[in-house]
């Protein structure tokens, strides 16, 4: 009678154990992440250097998560729809969202009343790249650095002009930013995005505009020319060009940056993961490839600095708005 009791309470704890085991196996299966693909949010139309920049991330990222990353470009308003949608989405982990300076510090610089609070409604996760900025002047005038474009401007007798991507775009606010600086007198002409503001410097239409790598076909093809860019030394993509620190102007920055964002409330686990994956497909040779092909410089770092640099830069581009009072001027 005793051995048959032995034999039912061990019974008893071998199924108790078995339960504790199954139970923390399918606790931890449930919590590991990522467990299905993960989507990405581009804020911009498929093609462009932003859409580029995401979709080869998403294939390397794609490798380190060991889930694929499927792109999902929600484009419209400057890229303020897809960002909208991206800080609604679910905080699972399963959403994040590739933020530039244009939806962040500009936008917020720029429109007070937007359907998100880039402060508020996103976490940051990893910073993936800069573009270095430029101003390219229309190749026909006497201007090879910023010393010519003073004497230039000073000699000419005509207020001189820049095209820009349109009112309150990131160049917009870059160019506003240097006249505060170097002090000139310039008139914006906004165009409808960077093709035509660049056509009409090459035309001769507008003297000069601000710009990244979308410049690059019309400084290759000779009808533009680079006469500084941003950052502590010359960019690769265009080594003519001098940067504006070395031309006496030393605070001038206004790099475009690209970093991963995900919305407010994700799990601090997730974005761990994520982060790490990230800063590893920033070394990856296919993913660097890609970044130098299009003029970006690879970055990565913890969610910390992400956030304070973004912190930073939106109070920078408040500054250049109030300021230049140019929300007043566009009204």
């Amino acid at each position: 009678m005793r051995q048959a009791n032995r034999r039912q309470v061990t019974s008893v704890i071998a199924a108790a154990v078995l339960a504790v085991a199954a139970s923390t196996a399918g606790s931890a299966l449930a919590q590991a992440y990522p467990n299905k693909p993960v989507r990405l949010i581009v804020p911009w139309p498929a093609g462009g250097s932003t859409d580029v920049l995401g979709r080869a991330l998403g294939v390397e990222l794609g490798k380190q998560l060991g889930q694929p990353v499927l792109i999902d470009n929600r484009a419209g308003a400057a890229g303020k729809i897809g960002t909208a949608i991206a800080a609604k989405s679910p905080a699972d982990g399963y959403t994040i969202y590739l933020g530039t300076i244009a939806n962040f510090s500009v936008a917020a610089a720029w429109e007070p009343s937007l359907q998100y609070d880039p402060a508020k409604d996103f976490a940051p996760v990893a910073y993936v790249a800069d573009s270095p900025a430029m101003l390219a002047v229309n190749s026909a005038l006497p201007i090879h650095n910023l010393k010519d474009l003073r004497e230039y401007a000073q000699k000419s007798g005509r207020q001189m002009s820049y095209a820009s991507a349109g009112e309150g775009s990131g160049y917009h606010l870059m160019a506003e930013l240097f006249k505060l600086q170097a002090k000139l007198d310039l008139l914006h002409v906004p165009f409808q995005g960077t093709p035509p503001a660049a056509t009409a410097v090459a035309a001769g239409q507008v003297d000069m505009t601000f710009d990244a790598a979308g410049l690059k076909p019309f400084i290759d093809s000779g009808r533009l020319r680079p006469i500084a860019v941003t950052g502590n030394e010359r960019w690769s993509f265009v080594p003519d060009a001098a940067t504006f620190a070395s031309q006496g102007l030393n605070n001038l920055e206004g790099n475009s940056w690209f970093a991963i964002f995900a919305p407010t409330g994700t799990p601090a686990d997730a974005i761990a993961t994520l982060n790490a994956a990230i800063n590893k497909s920033l070394a990856a040779p296919e993913f660097v490839a890609v970044l130098k092909a299009n003029g970006f410089v690879a970055v990565g770092g913890t969610p910390a600095a992400l956030g304070a640099m973004v912190t930073k830069d939106m109070a920078k581009w408040k500054d250049v708005v109030q300021k230049g009072n140019l929300r007043a001027a566009a009204r």
